[in-house]
């Protein structure tokens, strides 16, 4: 599930040179002009002049004196949305008066390359536009809360080490903005957000979170409005911790303009990243000489800044355009002006945190398999069609009990054989999935189809297509008086339990097309050894008369049609031919028709077998195990 995870701040890539104050190129017309303040960051002829995020509503005024201030209105800018991308080839229009120059005297002159300024204002709306606004997020993200295009890693390289470090804080810890990324998803259900500082000159925001335990009051006072749905949450006790942490996001290029006031780089730990330290400089002595360390694909450069050892190796362009972050406790020590309650850490554990409430990544991983869920396909568990009509003409108790499932063929052979024979019988259906006692009193295995008729119980279809037989109730499917003939039927019942029906679910569960074609053959030729047995004219395999072999063959010959052929492209049977006949003839059978649902059961329930899902059923494990069937 690795993907961008909504969660806080926005990432929009900076130009790493737009706070540095030092590459201001200076207009030569400026040299004799001492009454005008040459201050590098009051001069916006840049290329964020050009970006979408800040084009001005009103023409940005030249500068003047002091006593012209007053009649100068501010310059504004319009809140177009920040995720619109800035055109990566800049241009200048220098045919235009209203762009003749910063301060309107001079004539129209180009920034040199490379040499970007960026006004002081521009910089506060810089953070506010890019960096704290929500970002527009892909797959159905959202954007709340005040970090964005965070990562889902479920499982990324020692977790536990990572969460126990971000929830200590014993000191502070400087994140690459992977790192950050993808650790910190997983512990964000200790803090909550409280307060967030920005700085005009200062190429970093600051955000200010709470432990969660510590609470906070009711932001919305309670609606007496009978009308309006009540929430059903049971406040927790306040004020039982007091930690508060600082987040401190640092811009790329922050370090060359901060210098000496830029916090230091991240300390290597080879306990918790061993090979992929951002700023790491040296191998970490568990790194064995020549052999190439484990790499965290999720946060892999593509910069070429991985040295042969597979170390990050650091480098002064690297540490400057790259966002970092740092984080440090800072509860009783006033940093943020306020009280803070006591220092120290958590007064609680880890544990108690996860209890209280879920982190992003455990949220995110919930929110889509229930989504998932919500659309996944599954088999039907009631018949539709004509097969719902004749359950429920059944659904009343009866001596003689049939417990199946509507998409199974196996209970279609012994619901054919009850309808042929007129016999009266209560039909059960159950979820093979979810197997009732009932059924396991017949048969220990859950398998279905099962038969009870009073007291006694029986199961496997072949098993009970005999016993209805050897009742002698209602027409025969095999033959009377001829023992020949009668063997010559079980004969070819084997043959198609033996090699016709596995045929068909390893047609049906192959995933690759060789394999798919192959087994298309062999049903193929298992299917002409039947017909070649069968009687010349037809239509049913003894003659005119259904007998016991179609019974047998009907559910799968029905199943060809409505799942191999949309799944698999199974052709059509051709018209005139022994095999069109037999088909036909199995089709338009009454007793077949009345144990048929529609369609889209079929196709629903047969979608597992297709995508040869795990655990689909136990017939589908037996031909993937390459055993004979259960």
């Amino acid at each position: 599930m690795d993907g961008p995870l909504p969660h806080h701040f926005a990432t929009h890539p900076l130009d790493p040179t737009l706070f540095d104050p030092h590459l201001h190129h200076t207009h030569p017309s400026l040299t004799a002009q001492n009454d005008f303040d040459t201050d590098p960051f009051q001069h916006f002829n840049s290329p964020l002049h050009h970006q979408p995020q800040l084009q001005p509503q009103l023409q940005l005024q030249p500068r003047i004196t002091f006593d012209q201030r007053h009649t100068v209105a501010p310059t504004r800018f319009s809140d177009i949305p920040s995720h619109v991308q800035a055109p990566t080839q800049l241009s200048h229009d220098f045919s235009r008066n209203d762009q003749a120059g910063q301060f309107g005297i001079l004539t129209p002159h180009p920034p040199l390359p490379n040499q970007p300024h960026i006004h002081h204002e521009a910089l506060g709306r810089l953070q506010n536009e890019i960096d704290l606004r929500p970002v527009a997020i892909q797959d159905g993200g959202t954007t709340e809360g005040h970090f964005s295009n965070m990562k889902t890693v479920p499982n990324p390289p020692d977790l536990d080490a990572w969460r126990k470090k971000l929830f200590d804080v014993d000191d502070i810890i400087t994140l690459t903005e992977d790192q950050f990324q993808t650790y910190f998803p997983h512990i964000d259900n200790v803090y909550s957000h409280r307060s967030t500082q920005k700085y005009k000159r200062k190429p970093l925001v600051s955000h200010y979170w709470d432990c969660r335990m510590k609470g906070r009051p009711p932001g919305t006072a309670k609606s007496e409005d009978p009308n309006k749905k009540k929430r059903k949450r049971q406040a927790r006790e306040r004020d039982l911790c007091d930690v508060k942490i600082k987040i401190t996001e640092y811009f790329p290029g922050a370090r060359r303009i901060l210098g000496k006031d830029a916090p230091a780089g991240p300390v290597p730990d080879p306990s918790i990243i061993p090979s992929n330290d951002f700023f790491a400089v040296t191998p970490p002595s568990n790194v064995i000489q020549g052999q190439q360390p484990r790499q965290f694909p999720f946060i892999a450069p593509s910069d070429g800044s991985i040295g042969g050892d597979g170390m990050m190796r650091l480098n002064q362009a690297n540490a400057d355009d790259r966002r970092f972050y740092t984080l440090q406790r800072v509860n009783g020590n006033g940093a943020n002006g306020k009280n803070d309650g006591s220092a120290g850490p958590h007064k609680h554990s880890l544990e108690d945190s996860d209890r209280i409430k879920k982190n992003s990544v455990l949220r995110h991983m919930l929110k889509v398999e229930k989504e998932k869920k919500k659309t996944e396909k599954t088999y039907h568990k009631k018949a539709t069609g004509d097969a719902l009509v004749t359950a429920k003409k059944h659904a009343k108790d009866h001596d003689l009990k049939l417990y199946g499932s509507c998409f199974c063929p196996f209970v279609q052979r012994v619901w054919i054989s009850l309808q042929f024979k007129g016999l009266g019988y209560q039909y059960i259906e159950i979820d093979p999935y979810k197997k009732p006692d009932s059924l396991l009193a017949i048969n220990p295995r859950g398998l279905i189809p099962a038969l009870r008729h009073g007291d006694w119980g029986c199961y496997e279809s072949t098993v009970l297509m005999e016993y209805l037989e050897d009742l002698n109730e209602g027409p025969p499917l095999f033959p009377p008086g001829d023992a020949k003939l009668r063997a010559q039927c079980r004969l070819w019942t084997d043959h198609i339990n033996r090699h016709i029906v596995p045929a068909f679910y390893n047609y049906l569960q192959a995933q690759e097309l060789q394999m798919q074609t192959d087994n298309a053959t062999k049903l193929e030729e298992e299917i002409s050894k039947l017909i070649d047995a069968a009687h010349p004219s037809g239509p049913y395999f003894l003659g005119s008369q259904m007998s016991f072999v179609d019974v047998q063959f009907a559910p799968w010959i029905i199943r060809m049609r409505k799942v191999l052929t949309p799944y698999r492209g199974w052709p059509e049977p051709q018209t005139g031919t022994r095999w069109g006949s037999w088909v036909d003839a199995i089709e338009k059978n009454a007793h077949v028709k009345a144990t048929t649902s529609t369609d889209d059961l079929y196709l629903d329930s047969y979608e597992r077998y297709a995508e040869n899902r795990p655990d689909t059923s136990q017939v589908a494990n037996a031909v993937n195990e390459g055993r004979g069937l259960p």
